[in-house]
C-alpha cells in the first residue's frame, strides 16, 4: 500500500496536513472568507478596467490618486489663497472629471481593439495610438494642474518644474493658452 505521508517526510513535510497548511496557506488562513472575495473583486475590477478602459489597475488608481490631489491642492488654494468657500460641487466635479475621462478613454480604447487593419502586412490602427495620444494628454493636464496648485501654496521647485514641462509640451499642445489661435494653419485665410 502506498504511504503519502512517507513521500512527503522525504521532502521534509512530517504528513499530508503539514504539507497542506504550508503550499496551500490561503486557504488555512483565519479571515479566509474576506480574504477570498476581495481577492476575487480585485481580480475581476482589474481585469474588466483593462479591457474596457485600455489601461491595468494600477495605472488607473495612480490616475484617481492623481486626480484627488490635484482636486485636494486646488480646494487648499481656493481656501488659503482666494478666501473662497468650500462648496460640494467642488467634489461632484472631481468626480464628473474623472468619469469623463474615463469615458473618453473607454471609446478611444474600444475603437482601438475592433478597428485594426493591415496593408501589404503592415498593422494599421489609427486609434491605437490616438488613444495613447489622449491619455498622454490627459495625464500631464492632471499634473500641470496639480503642479500649477502646488506653487500657488508656495511650493517654488513646482513652480519650475511646470515651466519645464510647459515648455515642453506647448510645441504641440496649448496648456497655458500662451499660443495665438490665429497662427494655426487651419484658421489662416
Amino acid at each position: 500500500m502506498f504511504d503519502i505521508n512517507y513521500l512527503l517526510q522525504a521532502f521534509g513535510y512530517h504528513n499530508l496536513r503539514d504539507f497542506s497548511t504550508t503550499v496551500f496557506k490561503l486557504f488555512y488562513a483565519p479571515k479566509l472568507k474576506i480574504i477570498i472575495p476581495v481577492v476575487i473583486t480585485a481580480g475581476t475590477a482589474s481585469e474588466l478596467v483593462e479591457k474596457f478602459i485600455g489601461i491595468n489597475l494600477i495605472c488607473v488608481v495612480a490616475f484617481v490618486l492623481l486626480c484627488c490631489a490635484e482636486f485636494q491642492t486646488g480646494l487648499k488654494a481656493s481656501i488659503k489663497i482666494k478666501g473662497e468657500k468650500v462648496r460640494s460641487r467642488k467634489m461632484g466635479r472631481m468626480i464628473f472629471k474623472i468619469g469623463v475621462y474615463m469615458y473618453i478613454l473607454f471609446i478611444l480604447n474600444s475603437f482601438a481593439s475592433s478597428l485594426k487593419g493591415d496593408i501589404l502586412g503592415v498593422e494599421i490602427n489609427p486609434f491605437g495610438w490616438l488613444y495613447y495620444i489622449v491619455l498622454s494628454w490627459i495625464i500631464v493636464q492632471m499634473l500641470i494642474s496639480y503642479l500649477e496648485n502646488l506653487s500657488i501654496l508656495g511650493y517654488k521647485e513646482a513652480s519650475g518644474i511646470k515651466g519645464v514641462i510647459l515648455r515642453k509640451f506647448n510645441k504641440w499642445f496649448e496648456f497655458d493658452g500662451s499660443k495665438d489661435a490665429d497662427n494655426f494653419p487651419g484658421n489662416q485665410i
